[in-house]
């Protein structure tokens, strides 16, 4: 992670090369060459008490705006004017930004040794082995979520036994149920039961108080606060309906109290 951090910040210091707009900046092509030391690269030549501060000097968006500008000013030379001399001046700039990633990358790896907190990849791993342990735990709470939702609530589904995506989707309510324990309350609207849901109740003016214009339809329902809420319109994963159920029980908690 840390590494492709500094990859990032080598890429960052390209693009700002590329996609920064020209400014006049009074730096000579050569001037680097001979003066650049460190990140100052600005003269900085001795001032009497009386004169002003160079503002360059203890403002780091200043110096890096400066910095910017004259490696821009470089390539947009090197790239308009190709010779051995301002495509090697450019080189050398871009060398001294990559140098100075690579230090930033230094002191990013102590700095995360140093305070373990801060190292984002802790708690959000990157590497294979690290992502699964944290699928199967996140996966592990997921499910005593859902869990916990069946133990006050349940499952309207709204059906015709003629509707091929109901046909289809029947099953994967079924066994979706089944996994976390989810009571399922049948409905068919034409009267006639599907296999998988063989006593399932005709509708007795269930759908239209629930609003159903299509099918299949899924609501969980919670019958001590009296409160329902759509899962699934239409034939939908078993993925889908996980994550949906898992919405509900996070953005509405008081639906499962």
């Amino acid at each position: 992670m840390v590494k492709s951090f500094a990859h990032i910040m080598i890429s960052l210091a390209c693009v700002f090369l590329v996609c920064m707009p020209c400014q006049v900046f009074a730096y000579e092509a050569g001037y680097f060459s001979e003066h650049a030391k460190g990140w100052h690269w600005y003269d900085d030549p001795k001032q009497d008490q009386s004169e002003e501060e160079d503002p360059l000097a203890n403002d780091p968006v200043l110096q890096m705006n400066a910095i910017r500008a004259t490696v821009d000013r470089a390539l947009n030379e090197a790239v308009l004017n190709p010779t051995e001399e301002t495509v090697s001046n450019y080189i050398n700039l871009q060398n001294q930004v990559n140098h100075h990633a690579e230090k930033f990358e230094k002191y990013w790896k102590a700095a995360l040794l140093a305070e373990p907190k801060l190292d984002y990849s802790l708690k959000h791993p990157t590497n294979n082995i690290a992502k699964q342990v944290e699928y199967n735990q996140q996966s592990l709470d997921e499910n005593a979520v859902i869990r916990e939702l069946a133990k006050k609530s349940g499952l309207f589904f709204f059906y015709r036994s003629s509707c091929p995506y109901c046909v289809r989707f029947a099953p994967i309510v079924k066994d979706f149920a089944e996994t976390y324990g989810i009571p399922v309350i049948p409905i068919t609207t034409d009267g006639i039961s599907l296999p998988e849901f063989p006593n399932s109740y005709p509708d007795q003016g269930q759908a239209k108080k629930f609003h159903v214009t299509v099918e299949p339809a899924l609501f969980a329902v919670n019958p001590y606060t009296q409160k329902a809420f759509p899962i699934a319109y239409g034939l939908t994963s078993e993925a889908d309906l996980k994550r949906r159920i898992l919405d509900i029980a996070t953005r509405f908690g008081g639906f499962v109290k």
